[in-house]
């Protein structure tokens, strides 16, 4: 994919480079953000391979990551990613997505989902976009729910830690027929 950058009200979406290391490590250290994420950046060094590795994934059109900055300070303030991108089948799955715990609760997680379906089923003309969590992880499934997904099923003992556990998966989708829908729900929340 070319290079994309998505632009909001309350946020940038920016592909994701490496000279984004070591504002978007700032933006990870409080320890709440990777509660249930199985990717976690927890040292200097785990933001250096993320960054790299989110690089790298794009260069190959597996991924693109993107860093989310907010425009009341134009600080980075978290990331996100199109994810398991698949042109023949049409899909993808929007992912990877975390953000600086003063953001949660804003405007920002809807406007990045916004930009984000906006961007696969308008300009990509994806048939389905999948979100996935860990069944734990009540605040995503909620966020998620919210954004007018439907709740699919669990994948159970889908992935194993860095930690031991063994996490069941849950689920969502959106299909291109209910973005129209969900694209007016997302809009309404937004003008709020």
């Amino acid at each position: 994919m070319d290079y994309i950058e998505l632009i909001g009200k309350h946020v940038n979406l920016t592909p994701m480079m490496e000279n984004h290391i070591e504002p978007l490590y700032a933006a990870s250290l409080p320890s709440e953000i990777w509660e249930w994420s199985a990717t976690k950046i927890l040292s200097y060094e785990e933001a250096v391979s993320y960054v790299k590795e989110g690089i790298l994934t794009r260069e190959k059109g597996l991924h693109y990551p993107f860093v989310v900055i907010d425009h009341a300070n134009d600080s980075i303030i978290g990331s996100t990613s199109l994810r398991n991108i698949q042109f023949d089948n049409q899909t993808l799955e929007i992912g990877s997505t975390w953000y600086h715990p003063t953001r949660w609760r804003t405007a920002v997680n809807t406007e990045c989902k916004y930009l984000l379906l906006q961007h696969a089923f308008e300009k990509l003309r994806m048939n389905r976009v999948e979100f996935r969590t860990d069944e734990l992880n009540i605040r995503s499934r909620a966020a998620i729910t919210r954004l007018g997904a439907v709740e699919e099923g669990i994948l159970r003992m889908e992935k194993k830690l860095k930690d031991g556990r063994i996490r069941n998966t849950v689920v969502f989708s959106i299909l291109e027929h209910e973005w129209l829908s969900v694209k007016k729900n997302l809009e309404v929340f937004l003008e709020r």
